[in-house]
């Protein structure tokens, strides 16, 4: 692959150690715009943070010295305490969520068409949304562009 994106999945903006980095790599299409990219590289940080929780359940000495309070969380891991994996599905939703609301919304872009439903210039302005990767119904759709035609009483 020609282009490594490098994933920082530890949640902070502080640089990582070279060492660290070479170990971090999803390695995505050159072609992938970069709003793709974030996205995915941000699918990945989430997917990587429920594995890491996962993993440390099956062996919580590995939490030992992976953090200032590593031993709370060896403790915490060994008698299974379910809050840690109760957190880790909480903010993993979270961060979730906030990536669909982003997808969503670069989708929701579309233009409103006037053509009325069912119309085969409503189901060809579909179609083309349908190649964009666009919401198929926009709100506004079927409506005039132009001045309101209500009627004169």
């Amino acid at each position: 692959m020609e282009h490594d994106e490098i994933i920082d999945d530890d949640g902070d903006d502080s640089p990582m150690p070279s060492e660290v980095k070479q170990n971090r790599r999803a390695r995505f299409r050159p072609s992938l715009s970069p709003k793709m990219r974030r996205w995915l590289s941000d699918t990945t940080r989430v997917h990587a943070r429920l594995c890491a929780i996962v993993r440390l359940f099956n062996s919580p000495q590995k939490a030992d010295g992976n953090s200032k309070n590593c031993g709370q969380y060896v403790d915490r891991l060994a008698r299974e305490d379910k809050t840690l994996l109760f957190d880790a599905w909480n903010k993993a939703a979270f961060e979730i969520d906030a990536i669909r609301e982003a997808v969503s919304a670069e989708m929701a872009k579309a233009t409103p068409t006037p053509a009325k439903p069912g119309s085969h210039e409503k189901v060809a302005e579909m179609a083309r949304r349908c190649q964009r990767g666009e919401w198929l119904f926009i709100e506004g759709d079927g409506e005039p562009s132009g001045p309101s035609s209500a009627a004169v009483t």
